[in-house]
This record gives C-alpha cells, sequence and structure tokens, in this order.
C-alpha cells in the first residue's frame, strides 16, 4: 500500500493510502514511539477497543502490534471531525450529535471500557453523515496529554481528577461529553481554569444540552450521570426527574435491607 503523510500528533503519525485489493482509501496508523515500553501498551490497548467492532467506534481493517513499530489501518473518513462544526450546528443537529456521542459512550462503557479523551477532534464525520469516535486514550491528533498507563486526555476537556492525575473513568468521560457539548454548541473551545459560560440563554431551544453539559461538569466524579442517563435526558427528562429516581430506588433498596434483615431475625427467634 503506498503512503503519504495524513498528519502527526500525540504518539502516532497517520498516513493515507489506498488499499491494493478493493481500492479502499484508507489510513494507516503507527506508533512513533514503538521504542518505549509504555506507549506500546498504550497503542495495544488503543488497538484492542477499535477492534471490539462496536457501533459508534471507528474500526480497525488490519493491525500487527508484535511487530517493530505497530501500525494499524482503519478506514478514511473525508468528513472529517465534528469541531470544524462547532458553533454552526442547528438545534436539531446539535440534539443529534450530542445523542450520537452519548450512545456510543454508553456501548464502551457497557463493556467497562473508559474512552478516555472525548473530544471533538476525536469524533468523525463519515461521508453519509454518522459519526465515529476514534482515538481511545489519546494516542490522536491534537494536544492530547499523556501522563501514564492510566491517565491521559487533553486539557480543557479532561476532568478536574483527570487533570490533576487520577486515573480515566466513565465518570471522566461524563464531563468531557459536557465539555464536548459545550464547544459544538458554543464554537468556544474549553480552556482549563477558565470557567465554563453556562448562560442558559446561549443554549436557544436546547435547554436540556444546556442542563446535560452543567451537571457533566460537576466537580465530583459521583455526581455526574452516567451515559444512560444522559440519554434520559436527552430524551427529555429532567435531572431533577432523574435524581428523584435514583433516590426512590435507593429507598427501596434500603427498605428490601431492613425487611430482609426482620425476617432473619423473625426466623432465628422462632428456632
Amino acid at each position: 500500500m503506498n503512503c503519504r503523510p495524513l498528519k502527526s500528533g500525540g504518539n502516532g503519525d497517520l498516513f493515507i493510502g489506498i488499499r491494493g485489493d478493493t481500492g479502499e482509501q484508507v489510513v494507516l496508523k503507527r506508533l512513533r514511539e514503538f521504542r518505549d515500553a509504555h506507549a506500546r501498551r498504550t497503542f495495544a490497548r488503543e488497538v484492542r477497543i477499535l477492534a471490539y467492532g462496536l457501533q459508534g467506534v471507528m474500526h480497525v481493517l488490519h493491525y500487527d502490534l508484535e511487530t517493530e513499530q505497530p501500525y494499524y489501518v482503519m478506514p478514511y473518513v473525508p468528513g472529517g471531525p465534528v469541531t470544524q462544526h462547532a458553533g454552526r450546528l442547528s438545534d436539531g443537529q446539535l440534539h443529534g450529535v450530542a445523542t450520537a456521542i452519548a450512545n456510543t459512550l454508553a456501548i464502551l462503557h457497557g463493556r467497562q471500557v473508559a474512552h478516555g479523551d472525548v473530544k471533538p477532534d476525536n469524533i468523525l464525520v463519515t461521508q453519509d453523515g454518522n459519526l465515529q469516535i476514534a482515538d481511545p486514550l489519546g494516542n490522536g491528533t491534537g494536544c492530547t496529554v499523556m501522563v501514564s498507563a492510566n491517565h491521559g486526555g487533553t486539557p480543557g476537556y479532561w476532568a478536574p481528577e483527570i487533570r490533576h492525575g487520577g486515573p480515566i473513568s466513565t465518570a471522566g468521560d461524563a464531563y468531557s461529553f459536557g465539555a464536548t457539548l459545550y464547544h459544538l454548541a458554543t464554537g468556544r473551545k474549553p480552556e482549563d481554569g477558565v470557567p465554563l459560560d453556562l448562560s442558559p440563554q446561549r443554549y436557544r431551544n436546547v435547554s436540556r444540552i444546556y442542563e446535560i453539559i452543567t451537571v457533566c461538569c460537576q466537580a465530583d466524579p459521583d455526581s455526574r450521570p452516567p451515559m444512560d442517563e444522559g440519554l434520559q435526558m436527552l430524551r427529555g427528562t429532567s435531572w431533577a426527574t432523574i435524581t428523584a429516581q435514583r433516590a426512590q430506588k435507593r429507598a427501596v433498596a434500603t427498605l428490601a435491607v431492613v425487611l430482609g434483615g426482620l425476617l432473619v431475625i423473625g426466623l432465628v427467634a422462632d428456632m
């Protein structure tokens, strides 16, 4: 396959080429820091996640992790990253993009996988207008920062606990999802140390997007919604309703434990 350079960033170099067997345009990604053991492990994790073939996630056509310079081949996505449309999406488009991202993250999280570097640059627009999430754990282009085997992300989009050295997590993805929606809705890239402008008037008819950004970008990881709840909000359920449902489930669970304990006590007393 003849390739020409496409772009570089993080730990990888990307090349665009044509498959000899199908004539399909593809992208080859090579690990630049291939002599670094940590970089090789991180790259291998990225390939494993992509190789699941999950809906909404970029998939691999071929890879080799044992060669001196590991690489994988993926389809070329001509639409480029969704970043170029930030601040210019209609309310309906913004809602559709938010739903697509949340659904893909819910699928990843259902496999107990945190993406680790959710941002507009890692969300690609396919030729038919669908979205695919790429570069799990942040080996892609842009200003991704890799700190250790379990740390990574991009300034502005990463959660506070990740920025301060914590491991990637699904709660961290929720924060990055909110920061990504902020960028797409306002056209302004989030920055570390600069509070997000969460004026409701900025979000016009997409008040639920405003609410999702607000709850996803909370400082406390335990207070952020998992993606299944994010999808509920996108369907129209308010955060107040979701938190009330949470409280009701906790109350029912507590009651079940108490009743179970009383039943055991009663059985023991009858013996």
